[in-house]
């Protein structure tokens, strides 16, 4: 999902939680301060992003043997402390779980339908 709206990491894991997931594993991107960063500003293809998205949940679950997985980024104009990204990947054992949540940040962090900008100053 793409949004401009900040979202809940709460509300993800209780939509996606099963009795039968031993472990949900979650990884919180955020815009960070240094060096003079103030905010970041974000552009996303939003229908390139979200055939990717698709694409990307449904090699996750093929190679991982995950029971669920969510993913929220954001997009527009956000400043330090805000979240970027919100990948949420369930599964009956961890190690699947970590492994296909680094999956797949790293799938998005790579991705052309993205492009995120440094702001400095106030």
């Amino acid at each position: 999902m793409i949004t401009e709206a900040d979202f809940s990491i709460d509300g993800l894991v209780a939509r996606m939680k099963k009795t039968d997931m031993g472990a949900i594993v979650i990884f919180q991107g955020m815009v960070r301060n240094g060096s003079g960063v103030t905010g970041m500003k974000i552009e996303v293809d939003a229908e390139e992003f979200e055939n990717e998205l698709v694409r990307l949940k449904q090699e996750a679950t093929r190679r991982f043997k995950i029971e669920a997985v969510e993913i929220v980024h954001r997009r527009g104009l956000l400043r330090t402390g805000e979240n970027i990204v919100a990948i949420v990947v369930g599964a009956r054992h961890r190690k699947d779980a970590f492994r296909a949540c680094e999956f797949l940040i790293d799938a998005i962090k790579g991705s052309a339908a993205i492009v995120e900008e440094e702001l400095y100053g106030e």
